[in-house]
């Protein structure tokens, strides 16, 4: 885990509290830019063996809601996933 001293978007190390977020982590908010963080982010990356099984799901015709349970990814990101490769697909299909 990776954690923050400064603020991620302006790098100000000027910032307070601000209540939790819904999980039950400390959220903080920046004095100088505003910006709402958290001090220890767990995000987690999608490597390219989920990706390739999401792909496989998508042309299955599975539920977008019944891939984030089977894979384990959020829907948040899902949605962007499932527009770029549409995007990325020739124009004549």
């Amino acid at each position: 885990m990776v954690s923050r001293e400064a603020c991620p978007q302006c790098g100000s190390t000027w910032y307070k509290r601000n209540g939790h977020m819904h999980t039950g982590k400390q959220n903080h908010r920046c004095k100088a830019c505003g910006r709402a963080f958290v001090l220890i982010p767990e995000n987690q990356v999608v490597t390219e063996e989920p990706r390739a099984l999401i792909e496989r799901l998508l042309l299955e015709s599975i539920s977008l809601r019944g891939i984030c349970r089977a894979v384990g990814v959020g829907l948040q990101w899902l949605l962007p996933f499932r527009v770029e490769q549409f995007q990325a697909a020739p124009e004549h299909l």
